[in-house]
């Protein structure tokens, strides 16, 4: 169902989000190499104070900050989607309001024809009659 919304998102609205998704992944990316850089440190520093208590201390700081942002990376992209999917909703509604407009405009139209063909069918009546009398006069 999402993928239908998507369908039917403009294609600015539809740059507008992967650019905000690219943007998103080029910061993850970017902290993603500073926590290698920090990581790579980090093993420095272990190789050198050689304490194994103190790796493991390192370590789990390095985990926490990992999970620390891939938890705010998730939760971006949470709120991108409920953005978005309130967005196709809105889209959605307005684009149904103005379906219920056109066909009420459609329906009216139709019987404004009806009524202009009914009226046109009884003066072509009225003028086949006056021609059919005239003929027979003629005659």
């Amino acid at each position: 169902m999402f993928s239908k919304e998507l369908k039917r998102l403009s294609r600015r609205e539809l740059v507008d989000i992967i650019y905000q998704l690219k943007k998103n992944e080029q910061e993850k990316q970017d902290q993603i190499a500073a926590l290698e850089n920090e990581l790579q440190e980090k093993r420095i520093r272990i190789s050198v104070a050689g304490s194994i208590a103190e790796a493991a201390k390192d370590i789990t700081n390095i985990f926490s900050v990992a999970q620390t942002t891939a938890d705010l990376y998730l939760h971006e992209i949470a709120c991108m989607k409920e953005e978005t999917e309130q967005k196709c909703a809105k889209m959605l509604e307005e684009a149904r309001k103005k379906v219920e407009e056109i066909l009420s405009d459609g329906k009216q139209q139709c019987m404004d024809l009806e009524a202009r063909y009914q009226c046109d069918y009884q003066k072509w009546q009225q003028l086949q009659a006056e021609i059919q009398k005239l003929e027979q006069k003629s005659r």
